[in-house]
Order: structure tokens, then sequence, then C-alpha cells
């Protein structure tokens, strides 16, 4: 029996114009210039506009021994620079780059491109993917209004796991190791061993747990071949990224803001990668003018829609990239506002946990706004050069109710460790104790919540081998 019925359904869609503006607002300054191009070449009604170099005073940059930017405060020296500031270099943009120029050289269709980018935009700089596939699938479709599926993304995130440096695009430290064993040219009865090992499930939590009993009943193998086994795996790179330091020589990146300390002032400016404007081309509009004297003729009405349609189409562009300058500088005058002190010198310990709702609702912006504005960006500061999302953190409460950043612990815990003996590594309840003498009253449960996160192991896995 067939049935009508009605129903009714609450779908958002976005107004291309929106679509164009969201598009911009999550490109960094190192892109949009690219993109502007793209828009003249594409968009006869569009054209370049010269305009002259702006030059701003910043106080005088220098590094110190550790390669740590700083001011030259005592001289109060003052050095020219026009709105592009310089490049600096970047370990985090080097990774980027060359997994870019990887995916470039792999034929691939346009989407499939895309999506590649995508993936590559989510690897952290230990070479992890930070993003599950039904998440990156949603993002897609945010930044392209595209839809794909989770099984194209794992077809092309299996492409860039071929990439170098081996492990690069892993989901966790057991697919880093295997992408690692399952590329490597060496042979011999402990290759063999540690293969077993790494792509058993089963086997590695033995493994990792240091049950090395159980581990030589299950393999058959003396406790000699166990441990030179034990010697491959730990020779692979849990991080593949971390230890690549040093490979890729200078890499540069172009901040997306310039930020600096005037004599007490916390100043700032958005970067202008390019010294150019755009403009609506004069010839089409005389064209336009001429042709609407006569608009009475077939070939001119056809003519003078297509003109029309690409004057809306520019000046769609144009409103687009306008909002985006005012969007950005708005919320980094925000951000900086809401971590006055912290940007006054850098001071990791007086970065207060700042949330993307946070600066939605002093920008009156929404949380996704918010997220572009935070995406791919970056900002040169007095003290350094930083990802615009590093100065967003959550909040950790200690045990007399103060608000910490988690950054802040997190820099504490990592410094902790690196500090110990590895003969003897800490245990988190030692750590918590160790925190504790620095002013931070954290659960053990939280030291461990970012041990993890900071991709460290727990005592027993840190302690060298013997």
């Amino acid at each position: 029996m067939v049935s009508n019925s009605l129903t009714t359904k609450l779908q958002q869609k976005f107004a291309p114009s929106q679509i164009q503006y969201m598009k911009l607002l999550q490109l960094p300054s190192s892109q949009l210039e690219d993109r502007l191009k793209e828009e003249i070449e594409k968009n006869p009604l569009l054209e370049e506009e010269e305009k002259k170099e702006e030059q701003i005073e910043i106080p005088h940059i220098k590094t110190d021994t550790n390669g740590r930017v700083r001011t030259k405060n005592a001289e109060k020296k003052t050095e020219q620079f026009k709105t592009d500031p310089g490049s600096f270099n970047s370990q985090e943009a080097s990774m980027y780059e060359n997994l870019m120029e990887q995916l470039g050289l792999v034929d691939l269709p346009e989407l499939e491109y895309e999506i590649g980018k995508e993936i590559i935009g989510n690897i952290n700089d230990n070479g992890y993917l930070t993003r599950t596939a039904d998440a990156i699938v949603d993002d897609f479709f945010f930044s392209h209004s595209v839809e794909i599926s989770q099984q194209q993304v794992e077809k092309i995130l299996r492409v860039i796991q071929n990439f170098d440096p081996a492990g690069v695009g892993a989901r966790d430290l057991n697919e880093c190791l295997q992408i690692q064993i399952r590329r490597t040219k060496l042979e011999g009865k402990e290759i063999d061993l540690a293969r077993r090992i790494i792509l058993n499930e089963s086997l590695f939590d033995m493994f990792k747990n240091k049950q090395y009993v159980q581990l030589l009943g299950k393999l058959s193998c003396s406790e000699e071949e166990l441990e030179k086994a034990e010697n491959v795996i730990r020779g692979l790179n849990p991080k593949p990224y971390s230890g690549s330091e040093g490979i890729y020589d200078t890499v540069y990146v172009t901040p997306d803001f310039y930020v600096w300390n005037n004599n007490g002032k916390v100043e700032f400016q958005l970067t202008k990668t390019f010294n150019r404007s755009v403009k609506l081309s004069p010839h089409y509009l005389n064209m336009l003018e001429s042709l609407q004297k006569d608009s009475k003729k077939k070939e001119n009405k056809e003519a003078i829609a297509f003109i029309k349609g690409r004057i809306d189409a520019a000046n769609e562009f144009m409103t687009a990239l306008s909002r985006r300058d005012e969007t950005l500088t708005k919320v980094m005058a925000a951000v900086i506002k809401f971590n006055y002190a912290y940007f006054l010198d850098g001071d990791i310990t007086k970065l207060k946990p700042m949330r993307l709702i946070d600066i939605a609702r002093m920008t009156d912006n929404d949380i996704s706004t918010i997220s572009r504005f935070a995406s791919n960006k970056y900002a040169q500061t007095h003290f350094g050069l930083f990802q615009i999302k590093r100065f967003f953190s959550n909040a950790v409460e200690d045990g007399e109710g103060n608000q910490i950043a988690s950054d802040t612990i997190k820099e504490a815990i990592a410094k902790i460790i690196a500090d110990e003996d590895k003969k003897k590594p800490l245990t988190d309840d030692k750590i918590v104790e160790l925190l504790k003498n620095e002013g931070y009253l954290i659960a053990r449960r939280t030291v461990a919540k970012y041990r993890d996160m900071l991709n460290l192991p727990v005592a027993r896995l840190r302690k060298t081998i013997l």
C-alpha cells in the first residue's frame, strides 16, 4: 500500500559568498598570494592594483645563544621593515613542506590531492596523524563543501604512509613501527623476530610490557636472539620527524602576524605577503557601459549578462578578502588581550587557559570561525615563532582550585622527564611530587594523560636498555 507523508527537516546551507569567506579565512598568508593569482586568472573582471609598500617600526630583533628571538631593550634601537617582516625558520614547516613536495610527485586526481593536503595538515611535528578518518571527512566538507568517504581518506593515507621518513602518517606507535619494519631492507633472524613481534598485536603488547618470559615461550627463541630483536625494535624511530632536525635544512615560514613589545605595550600587525590589491578592470567596465547603450541586440545581452556575472563574482571575492583581514585582526587582538601578560615577555607560566569558545565570545564569532583563524597560521613574536593554535589550551585545576594552562603543565612534565636519570626513570607519582615542588598541585592521572599526549612512555619503558 502506497502512502504519502510530509516531513520537515532543518538543514544548514551556506551561501557561496560565506563559503568563499571561510575558505579564505582558513588560508595562511603563505598561500594567500597563490589564491589571489588564481582568482585573477579565473575572472577577467579582476586585475592587480599596484600599491606602495608600507613601512612599520618594530623593535630590533636579535637571537640569543639558543636561537630564540629576543628584543634588544638596552639600546631601544629600531629598524625599518616592510609589512612582510621576513621569513623565519620552523622545523614543523619543514615537515609540512617536505610531505607536500612528496605528495606533488604522486600522480593523483585533483580531489585525491586535496584529500592528501587535508591529511598532511593534520600530521603533528612527531609525524603522527592526529585526526581520525571520519573527522577528516567532516573537516573536508567544511573546508571544501565536498563530501568524501572514509575509504577515500584511508586510500590516500596509505599513499602518504609510503613517504619518507618511514613511519610518517601513522596513527599510533604500533602502526608507526609496522610501517618501518615492513620497509626495512635488512635481513637476519633478529629482523624476522622483530617483524613477528611488531606485526602481532598480542606479542607487541608483551614486548611493550617487558613480559620477556612469555615472549620467549611464544617465539621459541633464545634470550640472546630476543635481545637482538629488541635492539632492532629499539632502533626504529617512534617519532619519525622528531629526529629529523638538520636533515631538511633551512625552510622558511611567512608569519601571518608579527607581535612585539613596544616599551611595555604589546602591538601586532597582520602580515601582508603581497604588495598588491585587486580592483575591477576599467577596460571591462567601459565595455559594459558601451554594450548597455545598445542592449537590445541578442549578442550584447549575452555579453552584458556575462560581464555582470563576473562583476558580482569579483565583488564577492574582494568582500571576502576584506572580511578575512578584518576577522583575523579582530580575533588576534582578542587573543593578545586575553593573555596580555604572556605576550609581554613570553613567560609560559603566565599563559592563561584559553579556549576557542572564549575568543568566540569576545569577538562575537562562532567557534568554527575561530578554529579557521587558528588553522595553519603562525605568529612571529619577540620571544619566538609559534603556531597560532599553540596559544589555545584547556584549563587544568590544581589542588587549590587555581586554573593553569595545560601547555604549562606539559612543558614542566617534558622537562622533568628530559632531565631524569634514564637508568632510574621517574614514575608518575614521583613526577607529581616534583611538580608540587614547582607549585603545581596536579593529580597523578593528569600527569599520565599529558605524558601520553607528549608521546612519552611510562617509566619502565623509558629505562635504558641494559
